[in-house]
């Protein structure tokens, strides 16, 4: 069931959102965790999708947690995972040189800095076209255990299939054939979706899949040690998506995140250290709305309420998960 069909019309008319975005509860009620991103993310003119999971206590709350929604760049974190591990292997050295452009040579480890740094669309292209492109990807994120998420074109195709061509513009990520719309519903675990939220399946992750790669790649399961530092030491300098996860947290907080952004998509995923020194997986995806700024609004306000609510509550009062 979709999470914002469970959020019932009197818990809505407990909270709104003021003028200058800050979250307003009704002082009478003591929300729970999970009434207060249910309250951020119920929005008539779009989707949110969230995951959270407090990698030192294994503490997971979601909203439409298993629900699918376009990655965008955020996928360039599995391009860098199937990239490491070959690092690891023997096959890549981070010193190996890659023709960039016409006349460049860079190292993969610039392509790896430019690629989660500044999202750079082309050095990922290299990089994915290294590991063996997306089938590769796929089967690293299988062998990692993780379902729900998947790569189906390069970036640059993406890309061109986002923009539509001249004269003959095809919004992407929404259906187009009753199959198209069936196929989509049953790529993830049967019965776990809805389908009345699910458009192009191509190049999607649920926010627990991207959550969990997220937790095993910290954690260290997937990853050489050094490997895994390398990569959140180079998603830790991401400097695009400043108002989105980082848009309302504490100034200094460490975040090692990486954005996606397509026409009405907006992403952010990373891991947030909160005050007490846990580590924090986020995932949120975010879809439709008025604006790119709306979405990154909402993005910012559903990390700081986590940021907040799992530094300071007990489990207890988290609340339910929204959507299972």
């Amino acid at each position: 069931m979709a999470g914002a069909a469970l959020l019932t019309a009197p818990l809505q008319a407990q909270f709104a959102l003021s003028y200058d975005g800050q979250f307003q509860p009704d002082p009478a009620h003591q929300p729970t965790l999970a009434e207060q991103l249910g309250a951020i993310a119920n929005t008539e003119n779009g989707r949110l999708g969230i995951a959270a999971t407090d990698l030192d206590t294994g503490e997971t709350i979601t909203y439409a947690g298993r629900d699918p929604f376009p990655m965008a760049s955020t996928v360039k974190i599995a391009i860098a995972g199937a990239y490491l591990a070959g690092v690891d292997s023997g096959r890549f050295n981070l010193d190996q040189l890659y023709r960039y452009g016409r006349r460049s040579t860079v190292t993969a480890n610039q392509l790896l800095q430019q690629m989660l740094i500044r999202s750079d669309n082309a050095a990922a292209d290299i990089l994915l076209r290294a590991v063996g492109g997306t089938e590769a990807v796929n089967a690293w994120l299988t062998r990692a255990g993780i379902r729900g998420q998947r790569m189906d074109r390069t970036i640059a195709k993406l890309v061109y299939d986002d923009r539509g061509r001249p004269g003959h513009y095809l919004p992407t990520n929404l259906p187009r054939t009753p199959l198209e719309v069936a196929q989509s519903a049953t790529f993830n675990d049967d019965g776990e979706m809805n389908p009345a939220f699910v458009g192009d399946a191509r190049d999607t992750s649920t926010p627990s899949a991207m959550v969990q790669l997220l937790a095993r790649l910290h954690k260290g399961a997937l990853l050489s040690a050094d490997s895994t530092q390398y990569l959140f030491d180079v998603m830790a300098r991401c400097v695009t998506g400043r108002s989105r996860i980082k848009g309302m947290l504490p100034a200094g907080t460490p975040v090692a995140h990486k954005t996606g952004t397509l026409a009405g998509v907006s992403d952010d995923v990373g891991i947030v250290t909160l005050p007490n020194g846990h580590h924090l997986a986020v995932a949120v995806f975010a879809r439709g709305m008025r604006s790119e700024w709306e979405r990154d609004s909402r993005i910012a306000q559903l990390a700081r309420v986590l940021y907040d609510g799992f530094g300071t509550l007990e489990s207890t009062s988290m609340g339910r998960t929204i959507a299972r």
